[in-house]
């Protein structure tokens, strides 16, 4: 059923694969898409495929999904039958790696990093000057000076509330830019693909909502269709919550309900 655990697995993930086809084998569904029907009606939505790559390891399913699963096997099966306790189950959970991404170690020591120099910036409301050398990424493959620029908020957006937490969201955004428009002028498309699907596993909502609105002030001909790609991928992988989160953050804090719409859809499959 296109379920195997991929070789490329890494250990966590392979782990929590092989509960998860424990739990999926006490459903007693003949097919995938049998599983996406029960699934939808306790509200998980799930299409076939997005099941398969939660089975094989590939994409980490969100944990209210882990849990509905635990739920329904042990209601059809039994504890015995199953073998399995939630508490083996989230340890589990817990140990899977968060992403794939081969880019993704050095992309997380990137974000630790500019959030560290946002916060010793010290401004909740960085100017554009500032901001620019407090975003630079540790890569020599950076692109231009304008993909390092942070978004500005669209008037009528109170920035008082703003925080150190908004302001590290900015520059962790410019840096995503940055290497995102290092690639493209590379034409690294399957370095690209696989830079959006880290982020996705790594940046808040606040980050991808900021990232989005940065990618929107690129001159490049590609970079609306980085922001719809990190878009899709964001609301497909993430848990509801950080889904609309994000949401929340294009609509009210950048003014982009296109944006806010197309994350939502992605959210719901």
């Amino acid at each position: 059923m296109g379920s195997k655990i991929g070789e490329d697995v890494p250990p966590g993930r392979r782990k929590l694969a092989g509960v998860l086809h424990v739990l999926y084998g006490q459903l007693g569904t003949v097919s995938l898409a049998g599983a996406g029907e029960l699934f939808s009606r306790w509200g998980h939505a799930k299409d076939p495929g997005q099941i398969s790559r939660y089975l094989n390891g590939k994409t980490l399913p969100p944990e209210g999904f882990v849990r509905l699963l635990f739920d329904l096997a042990v209601e059809r099966s039994g504890v015995a039958q199953v073998g399995l306790s939630w508490a083996e189950v989230q340890e589990a959970y817990a140990a899977a790696e968060r992403t794939l991404c081969k880019q993704c170690v050095r992309l997380k020591e990137e974000i630790r990093a500019l959030k560290a120099a946002a916060e010793q910036g010290g401004s909740s409301e960085p100017d554009d000057d500032a901001a620019e050398e407090r975003a630079e990424v540790p890569d020599s493959r950076v692109a231009s000076s304008d993909a390092t620029r942070l978004p500005v908020p669209r008037a009528g957006w109170d920035r008082q509330p703003a925080s150190r937490d908004a302001s590290a969201a900015y520059v962790v955004a410019s840096g995503l830019v940055a290497r995102a428009g290092a690639l493209e002028g590379q034409e690294n498309r399957p370095a690209l693909l696989e830079l959006f699907q880290g982020a996705a596993g790594l940046l808040t909502p606040e980050e991808c909502a900021a990232a989005i609105a940065a990618f929107h002030r690129q001159s490049s001909s590609d970079s609306a269709q980085f922001a719809e790609t990190l878009l899709r991928i964001y609301g497909r992988e993430r848990p509801a919550e950080d889904v609309m989160a994000a949401a929340l953050g294009l609509l009210e804090g950048h003014g982009l309900p296109s944006d806010a719409s197309v994350l939502l859809k992605a959210g719901l499959g």
